[in-house]
C-alpha cells in the first residue's frame, strides 16, 4: 500500500493525505476530511516513510539538548542518586513544548571525544537536527562560536557565555542565592563557611559573585572558604571533611547548591554533628528529599527554562525572531536547616 492508493481510496489528492499527517494540523485539510483520512490510513495500516518526508522539507523534525556531565552519584539519607534532578526537569521542559509541534527530542553527550572529532559539525551540517539547546555551556566552549558560525538555531539553557552572539534562557541566580545569605545573615549567622560554586559557567559564577558581594556588604568575612568550588554530592563529602579537619568553628554553612550541602550535611551527622542545632547549612536548586530536613534554599525553576528555551528555539526555526536574553525569577525556599541566633 503507497500514498497514491490511500489517495485514490480516500477521493483526494497525494498532497491532502501528506498534510493530513501533519502535527500541528495543516490548516488545507478540514478536520473531517483529515479524520476520514487517517481513519482509512488506520485500516491499511499506511503511515509515510518519515525519511521522505524530511528529505521533502528539508528538515528532520529533530531538536539536539547537548549536555555536559550528567551528575549521577551520591546519596542522600541512604537512598542513591542516579540522575540528575534539574537536568531531568529541563528535558520534561522541552519535552512538554515539543510534543505540541510534532518535534523529536536527541539527547548528546558532549563529551571531549565528540569535541575533539568535531561531530558538532557532522551533526549540523549533514541536517540530522533543526536546531540546538546548549545546556550548561561552560565559559571556554569554543563549538559555540563554531555552531553559530554554521548558522544552526542555538538557544543556551541554565548558563550563558560573554561575547556570544546567541539567545539564551536562564535563571537569577544571583538573586535567589543573595536571598538565601540574607536569610543566614537575619538569623543571626557571623560564623560562616563557604563552599563556593565552580565558576566554570556562568551560573557558579553568579552565585559565587552573590555570596560574597552580599556577606561585603553586611561587613562579614567568612571564617573558612573551602579551596576549591564544584556542585555534585562528593565535593560536599570532601570540603566538609576539610571543614573539620581545619578545626575551624562556624555555625553555618553556605553551600553553592543543593546536591553540595547533603555531601557535607552527611558529614556532618557522620562526625556526630546535628543539623541545624549544631551547624547550620544551606542549599540551592530547591530539590525535596524525602527526610524531616528541609534545606534552606531558592527554587531554579528547570522545567521552566526547558519550555521557555524550547519555544524559543521553535520560533527561530521557524523564521521568527527570539528574545536574546530571558532571565527567569526564582523563589526562595523556607527550609528548617538554619537555627536562628538571635
Amino acid at each position: 500500500m503507497n500514498i497514491k492508493e490511500v489517495a485514490k481510496l480516500a477521493g483526494v489528492s497525494v498532497a491532502s493525505v501528506s498534510r493530513a499527517f501533519r502535527n500541528p494540523p495543516s490548516p488545507s485539510v478540514s478536520p473531517k476530511q483529515r479524520e476520514r483520512i487517517l481513519r482509512i490510513c488506520e485500516e491499511l495500516h499506511y503511515y509515510p516513510d518519515v525519511h521522505s518526508q524530511r528529505m521533502s522539507r528539508k528538515r528532520s523534525n529533530n531538536i539536539t539538548l547537548l549536555s555536559r556531565r550528567i551528575n549521577c552519584d551520591g546519596k542522600i539519607s541512604g537512598g542513591d542518586l542516579h540522575f540528575d534532578y534539574n537536568f531531568a526537569a529541563i528535558t520534561m521542559g522541552i519535552q512538554q513544548v515539543l510534543s505540541q509541534c510534532g518535534k523529536s527530542l536527541q539527547l548528546v553527550y558532549l563529551t571531549d571525544r565528540f569535541l575533539r572529532e568535531r561531530q558538532h559539525l557532522t551533526m549540523v551540517r549533514s541536517k540530522m537536527t533543526d536546531g540546538i539547546l546548549f545546556w550548561g555551556a561552560l565559559r571556554d566552549d569554543t563549538c559555540i562560536q563554531e555552531l553559530i558560525d554554521e548558522k544552526i538555531p542555538l538557544v543556551l539553557l541554565t548558563t550563558g557565555v560573554e561575547n556570544c552572539d546567541c539567545p539564551k534562557v536562564v535563571a537569577d541566580e544571583y538573586g535567589g542565592m543573595k536571598l538565601v545569605v540574607e536569610t543566614v545573615i537575619e538569623a543571626g549567622h557571623r560564623r560562616i563557611a563557604v563552599l563556593p560554586p565552580a565558576t566554570m559557567g556562568s551560573s557558579g559564577a553568579e552565585r559565587e559573585r552573590a555570596i560574597r558581594e552580599t556577606l561585603r556588604s553586611h561587613g562579614i568575612e567568612p571564617a573558612w572558604i573551602a579551596p576549591a568550588g564544584g556542585f555534585d554530592y562528593r565535593y560536599g563529602q570532601e570540603m566538609g571533611r576539610e571543614l573539620l579537619s581545619s578545626g575551624i568553628g562556624v555555625t553555618c554553612v553556605i553551600a553553592s547548591n543543593d546536591m553540595v550541602a547533603w555531601g557535607c550535611i552527611n558529614v556532618l551527622l557522620e562526625a556526630g554533628f546535628r543539623v541545624p542545632e549544631d551547624i547550620s547549612v544551606t542549599g540551592a536548586d530547591g530539590l525535596r528529599f524525602p527526610c524531616p530536613l528541609c534545606l534552606t534554599s531558592f527554587y531554579l525553576p528547570s522545567y521552566e527554562i526547558g519550555m521557555e528555551g524550547a519555544e524559543m528555539l521553535t520560533a527561530l526555526i521557524g523564521g521568527g525572531k527570539a528574545e536574546r536574553n530571558r532571565i527567569l525569577p526564582v523563589s526562595g525556599i523556607t527550609g528548617n536547616s538554619i537555627r536562628r541566633l538571635v
